[in-house]
């Protein structure tokens, strides 16, 4: 029987970074949760729905918090069993992640990060595709920072980072399937304690390495045809505007250097495209336990289609409210993101063409005891899309989840 993989909960997206209220450097937990899906393949007509039900058990450790040294790890395993599901009843899913931040000094700190993940849901993997796709399907992103101020109010930072794209379905191995090798330099200058202004320069390497697709006509597919050099040139603005608000705002131009554009030119139709990049952030904490974090994204990103690329534009924001009148152990959420892609290349039918990527969710939580609580979550997914070569691919999905979690 094939293993295949599942989302994990919330509370495991959050595995490296925490630590247990009682100060100790581990903590545990798992939850048991029963769920319904009313479509588990994102499909377009047919959907398959399901009931079922999912267990994750994760392991934190927290080293160091608050000192020179901070160390972090976590880890989430995910198991989901499916009441009505035509193919295999189960879904595994794996999720590790560390980072490291060192301070040599009060003038130089060293940031080190690695996310390790194997799912089927896009949102985890956020490797180029809406759609929820059965397999072993691989992300791993490790980054590494370098700050240090040279002078009074002037310094610079230096990054890399390395990600790596593996899909299990051949197609979709073929089409996103890759290796990410970026390189930055910033320029900063703190204006005054609360404000510092940025000036940069990232340089990004993709080389697609999928399988090569032979047959001829729309299926044919050449992935080195998509290997392409990124620049990027921004300015950038971080600000504590009081005690409760911080925010931090990126904006310049990205070009692409696709060079080997001749190996598919009806897929790469321009071989050095630019457009806007953004990438906004804000954080708010209008209260205790209650904070809203949301920002702008504007990039050009890998696609699931035969094109050379899409521009994407995303707005999300993430509200967590401690309902204190009520009661100090209930806690809500509310989470939305809209995105929209123009699609660049592929030829009559693809390019130009537009696709809108809406998510949605709720969530309830209430604390029993400070080592077990209950939740209830709901999740509406849905895409709209202008294509049309391949049949019709939008969908929409519904997705209810009730359950309850212990920790140790």
């Amino acid at each position: 029987m094939k293993k295949r993989v599942i989302t994990l909960s919330a509370a495991a997206l959050a595995v490296v970074g925490t630590q247990a209220a009682d100060g100790k450097i581990w903590e545990v937990s798992a939850t048991l949760k029963g769920f319904y899906d009313d479509n588990v393949t994102t499909a377009p007509s047919n959907e398959i729905e399901s009931g079922g039900i999912e267990f994750s058990p994760a392991l934190s450790l927290n080293y160091g918090n608050g000192t020179d040294l901070d160390i972090s790890a976590g880890y989430a395993y995910g198991l989901r069993w499916y009441d009505d599901r035509p193919t295999d009843d189960q879904d595994h899913g794996h999720e590790l992640g560390l980072s490291l931040n060192k301070a040599f000094t009060d003038t130089s700190r060293l940031s080190l990060s690695e996310s390790y993940v194997v799912a089927q849901e896009p949102a985890l993997l956020d490797g180029g595709t809406p759609l929820r796709l059965e397999g072993d399907n691989t992300r791993n992103t490790f980054q590494a920072g370098y700050k240090r101020i040279l002078s009074g109010k002037t310094g610079v930072e230096v990054g890399y980072g390395n990600s790596l794209f593996d899909y299990d379905d051949s197609t979709f191995s073929s089409l996103l399937d890759r290796q990410v090798n970026s390189f930055n330099v910033d320029g900063f200058y703190y204006l005054d304690e609360q404000t510092e202004l940025v000036l940069g320069y990232k340089f990004a390497a993709s080389d697609f390495d999928g399988p090569e697709v032979s047959q001829q006509g729309l299926l044919f597919f050449d992935p080195d045809a998509r290997d392409n050099d990124s620049h990027f040139a921004y300015v950038g603005l971080s600000r504590n505007l009081n005690a409760q608000l911080a925010v931090e705002a990126m904006a310049g131009i990205q070009t692409a250097d696709f060079d080997n554009a001749d190996r598919m030119p009806d897929v790469v139709t321009d071989d050095d495209p630019s457009s806007p990049y953004a990438d906004v952030r804000f954080t708010w904490s209008y209260a205790e336990d209650s904070s809203v974090v949301g920002g702008l994204m504007m990039l050009r990103t890998a696609t699931d289609l035969r094109a050379a690329d899409q521009e994407t534009t995303a707005i999300y924001a993430q509200l967590r409210h401690r309902f204190t009148d009520l009661s100090p152990d209930l806690y809500g959420t509310i989470t939305g993101r809209y995105q929209t892609s123009e699609l660049n290349g592929g030829g009559d039918g693809i390019d130009g063409k537009d696709e809108e990527l809406n998510l949605f969710g709720l969530g309830l939580s209430y604390n029993i005891s400070e080592s077990l609580w209950a939740e209830i979550s709901y999740n509406y997914d849905e895409l709209q899309s202008d294509v049309r070569v391949y049949g019709d691919r939008s969908f929409d999905r519904n997705y209810l989840s009730f359950g309850i979690g212990a920790r140790y």
